[in-house]
């Protein structure tokens, strides 16, 4: 408080850095005031808070008075100064008061969307953009110091998954990239922190052979008891499809074509994916999850892939069949007529078999929940079981991972351990007579 008197002592209405005077008394005039800059400050101490006022100009060119309030006479000053620069500032562009919000606003529309990009890509920035501004969104630029991230990433870290909490974090790098080559912040603030552990994930979910078996033969029920034509088979086929394809994501196996698929060879090209944009039809996108993934699967003739393909063939009627139209179509329920099926079709079925009483009790027999069973388990289960049988290198090669690393700590679930204890009893020559 003794520095605020001071700044009040001997000049009541105005702040001790605004002094045009002296320029005045010399003659030169009072210079013109620029745009976002505070002309003459009058302070005013009120009970306890300190209120400044003062003129700018404002982007247009045109003189207004602003205000704001302080604990201090400085955050008083400050205050007011930022409010200045923001009406000053030209409608996109940036600056130390703006914040994080702003910022994340400037950077998809001036470098994500403006970008040639994919549009689920697009469209995952903007919503982690989003989540950031509804937490952080109103922490200005200049608060943005390390010691001020480190907080929030300590606090992100604490409530997000680890891949959440990447995702989040890369957005925010990026963006502060675009500050520093905008010449807002100096420096990065995320490259000078501490570095921050996320909690830990548990290992990769995955089912055995028996538990595929029981969930495969709940499925067929679950199917026989509805209508014969319907989403039901086209979802049990699909399940097939993830399985005997070599462990698709489900955005694959929903993006085969009818050119894609070489019946008379046994042969499957894994080239696309389906996406799903909110607002948006269905897209196919000629592009898989990351360059390098296509690939073509040599199947079985009798293999459980290749018979979910011809059914599916079967299913199309002649006008359907088209090199370009889907595999695996939708039927037409509800007056919506999409020949691509939505994953979240899939979703909905395969979340009704997962919780019949026979998949259950073989979930249980390892720990498992009807929760935990979704179509990227099935592709972690291929992923575990292929990697059992055949080989590391083998599983990555059929999910289309670039390197096995990715396989071995995303996908593969960790074997269980087993260890003889016989060895004790002979080495101790423990007595069965002194157990009572």
């Amino acid at each position: 408080m003794n520095n605020d008197n001071e700044a009040l002592r001997g000049q009541t209405n105005v702040h001790p850095s605004n002094n045009p005077s002296t320029a005045h008394r010399a003659g030169i005039g009072r210079p013109r005031l620029a745009v976002g800059e505070v002309g003459k400050i009058d302070l005013k101490q009120v009970e306890s808070r300190f209120h400044a006022r003062g003129s700018t100009r404002d982007t247009a060119g045109k003189l207004r008075r602003i205000s704001a309030t302080g604990e201090t006479a400085d955050e008083a000053v400050a205050a007011l100064r930022m409010r200045a620069a923001r009406l000053g500032l030209i409608p996109g562009e940036l600056s130390g008061a703006s914040t994080l919000g702003e910022l994340l606003d400037v950077w998809l529309s001036e470098i994500v969307e403006s970008r040639n990009i994919r549009p689920q890509t697009v469209a995952a920035y903007r919503t982690k953009a989003n989540r950031l501004k509804r937490e952080f969104g109103a922490l200005e630029i200049a608060e943005l110091r390390p010691r001020r991230m480190q907080i929030v990433m300590n606090d992100l870290a604490k409530h997000k998954t680890a891949s959440e909490f990447q995702a989040l974090r890369t957005v925010l790098k990026q963006a502060f990239r675009y500050a520093v080559r905008a010449e807002i912040l100096s420096a990065n603030p995320l490259d000078s922190l501490e570095p921050v552990r996320p909690a830990e994930q548990g290992p990769p979910v995955a089912l055995n052979v028996e538990q595929v078996q029981a969930f495969r033969r709940a499925f067929a029920e679950y199917v026989e008891e509805g209508v014969r034509d319907s989403n039901r088979r086209k979802a049990q086929l699909a399940v097939d499809i993830i399985l005997g394809l070599g462990g698709l994501r489900i955005s694959e196996a929903l993006a085969l074509r009818h050119r894609d698929v070489d019946f008379d060879n046994c042969t499957a090209s894994i080239n696309g994916t389906l996406v799903y944009l909110p607002h948006e039809p269905l897209q196919r996108q000629d592009k898989l999850k990351r360059d390098g993934q296509s690939r073509i699967v040599r199947l079985a003739s009798g293999g459980v892939g290749m018979r979910a393909l011809r059914a599916a063939l079967e299913q199309c009627g002649p006008s359907e069949r088209g090199p370009e139209q889907p595999l695996l179509r939708r039927v037409e329920t509800g007056g919506i007529d999409e020949p691509w099926i939505n994953p979240a079709v899939i979703s909905f079925h395969f979340d009704i078999v997962s919780k019949r009483t026979s998949v259950v009790e073989a979930l249980a027999s390892t720990g498992l929940t009807s929760k935990q069973l979704t179509p990227h388990t099935l592709r972690r289960s291929v992923a575990t079981v292929v990697s059992r049988g055949l080989g590391l290198e083998h599983a990555s090669e059929l999910l289309g991972h670039s390197d096995t690393r990715i396989t071995k700590s995303a996908y593969v679930a960790p074997e269980q351990k087993y260890v003889s204890s016989g060895s004790v009893d002979e080495l101790f020559g423990f007595e069965d007579d002194l157990i009572t």
